[in-house]
């Protein structure tokens, strides 16, 4: 058997989530690293600014060099500032040293030094405890000191460039969660009010099963509308063939009564051994029609256009079956009754197969009881012999006939489990505490 395929909005909502989240990660991603790059470009680009600061400021006066008191960025005048910077020259030496440098302890240790007119930007250790810290490196050729090389040396705390990324990778990261909601909501709407026709006519073909409408109507967008006319006209088309097979059933079965009741008054005539033969083949040509009949009446679609109450019509065949078997002085108990969505002919057809077969069977007790839970259960007991084991999967077996199941039993019962299956029941045989059978049936309420 085939599992379920589940529900085709949440299979769309699931795929549309995946997506989607998928697309917003990596939009996410791809946002988190461009701000990131764009950050450390900028930490680059202002340390670059500041050696060309110094390159402007510094004056070589002998041996050494010095600043203005207040040159580029005052950062570099305070200890301990975060911006620090110092030129040194080719042999390893420091010619001159920023205020900021003085007691903190950075490590002055010369990087990769570039070539001259050339700058380099990296990431170097810093302090314990610190977040690193980013250096810039630019060579120059200094005419004053004979074309001496000497490398001016920027150093930035990482600390405030990675609070910017963290702080915007947080912003991020909430946006990304409030769109995709917005997003998601704004889906599930969408769906919602796409699929709704595909809802209407999931409703409308449980209705038609159910049989409170006879179509499924036209009234649908352009995809589904080629769906709707095929469905309409197969249930229209079911509808026509049951119909001509039930009154080409009822014909023939009402074509054959007449003939086999004269045939029956003519048996009269002969002889004793004769009269019981023929008799035994007439008693099966009846069942045979009155079974085509009842499968006829099966056949007519259900449609519950009433509630009908259970009891009353129990009370009804009980008088009827008190006159037809009042020889036999059948006493009946009832109790209980409930109501059922459904039509009054199919209730009384299955009902009086049930309480005929009690009546016919029984030794002289007759209970029935009407039980209105979930669904609406009939349970007919007597005190007859009973249906043997064996035979029961027969009797309710749809189509069953009497001739492949026990005497008297099965023409009516067919026709009750016919009836019970198109209304959506059931139909158990058991035994009973009186000594027979107990037949339950069971129906939806409606």
């Amino acid at each position: 058997m085939t599992p379920a395929a589940g529900s085709l909005q949440t299979r769309l909502m699931v795929t549309v989530a995946a997506v989607l989240g998928t697309f917003l990660a990596v939009t996410g991603g791809l946002l988190e690293r461009s701000f990131a790059a764009s950050v450390l470009s900028g930490a680059e680009e202002q340390m670059r600014l500041v050696v060309y600061a110094l390159l402007g400021a510094a004056e070589h006066r002998g041996d050494t060099f010095e600043f203005p008191d207040e040159f580029g960025d005052p950062r570099l005048s305070m200890p301990d500032s975060g911006l620090y910077a110092y030129v040194d020259t080719a042999d390893g030496g420091v010619a001159w040293r920023s205020p900021s440098l003085l007691v903190t302890g950075v490590d002055e240790t010369t990087g990769r030094r570039p070539r001259p007119g050339r700058g380099t930007f990296e990431t170097v250790a810093g302090r314990a405890g610190s977040d690193g810290l980013f250096r810039y490196g630019y060579t120059v050729v200094w005419e004053d000191l004979s074309d001496a090389e000497l490398t001016f040396w920027v150093l930035a705390d990482q600390a405030p460039y990675r609070a910017e990324i963290s702080t915007f990778r947080r912003y991020l990261a909430v946006g990304l969660v409030g769109a995709t909601l917005l997003l998601v909501v704004a889906q599930m709407a969408a769906l919602r009010w796409g699929l709704r026709p595909v809802r209407q006519m999931t409703e409308r073909i449980g209705a038609l099963q159910a049989g409170e409408r006879g179509d499924i109507g036209e009234d649908y967008p352009r995809e589904l509308s080629g769906l709707a006319s095929t469905l309409n006209r197969f249930v229209e088309r079911e509808r026509d063939n049951r119909e001509r097979y039930r009154r080409a059933m009822g014909d023939l079965a009402h074509s054959l009564k007449t003939p086999i009741a004269v045939l029956n008054n003519a048996s009269a005539a002969l002889p004793p051994d004769g009269k019981r033969l023929f008799g035994e083949q007439l008693e099966r040509m009846e069942n045979t029609v009155a079974h085509q009949l009842s499968r006829a009446a099966a056949l007519r679609p259900v449609v519950p256009r009433e509630t009908v109450e259970v009891g009353p019509l129990i009370d009804r065949l009980r008088r009827t079956l008190d006159k037809a078997y009042a020889a036999k002085g059948v006493a009946v108990e009832t109790s209980g009754t409930a109501h059922v969505l459904g039509d009054e002919r199919d209730l009384l057809e299955m009902l009086g197969n049930l309480l005929e077969n009690a009546y016919k069977y029984c030794g002289s007790r007759v209970r029935v009881d009407v039980r209105d839970a979930a669904t609406v259960c009939v349970e007919v007991e007597d005190d007859g012999p009973g249906v043997p084991v064996e035979a029961r999967a027969r009797v309710v077996e749809r189509g069953a006939r009497a001739d492949s199941v026990h005497s008297g039993q099965g023409i009516g019962l067919a026709v009750v489990v016919e009836l019970a299956e198109a209304y959506g029941g059931r139909l158990a045989i058991s035994d009973s505490d009186l000594g027979g059978a107990r037949v339950t049936l069971e129906i939806p309420r409606g």
